[in-house]
């Protein structure tokens, strides 16, 4: 089974509009037959456990280590723009590095169609 994970960054940037974002993402990769672990998912199951249990919101650093433990079950990475200025994404790619993922980026495609169709303009993993 294909699993990828979506890195992309948060700080510094509109939450709305990221989430937005690796949403999108997460659409176009399960429609292609991979399973997905998006970020935004797992900070809120995080968040909600957190408040739950210790009633007090995660660190950052908690978040980073939630985000980091998950990619030992991914076989590749989804490297968003602006991740080479992310400390949380680096952490991720340093990871992914050690775990053996294929790598895949943003940049790489691009919306081809007024209804947000996404469309790779690279081969996968080229």
């Amino acid at each position: 089974m294909k699993t990828i994970y979506i890195s992309i960054p948060m700080t510094g940037y509109d939450m709305r509009e990221q989430r937005a974002t690796a949403l999108a993402w997460q659409w176009y990769f399960e429609k292609i037959g991979y399973t997905v672990i998006n970020p935004f998912e797992l900070a809120d199951q995080l968040r909600k456990s957190f408040l739950e249990i210790a009633g007090c919101e995660p660190t950052e650093a908690e978040y980073l280590h939630e985000d980091l433990m998950n990619l030992h079950i991914c076989t590749d990475i989804f490297l968003c723009n602006g991740c080479t200025e992310s400390y949380g994404c680096m952490e991720e790619v340093d990871k992914s590095i050690e775990y053996g993922l294929k790598f895949s980026f943003e940049k790489d495609y691009k919306i081809i169609d007024p209804y947000g169709i996404i469309h790779r303009t690279t081969a996968l993993n080229a």
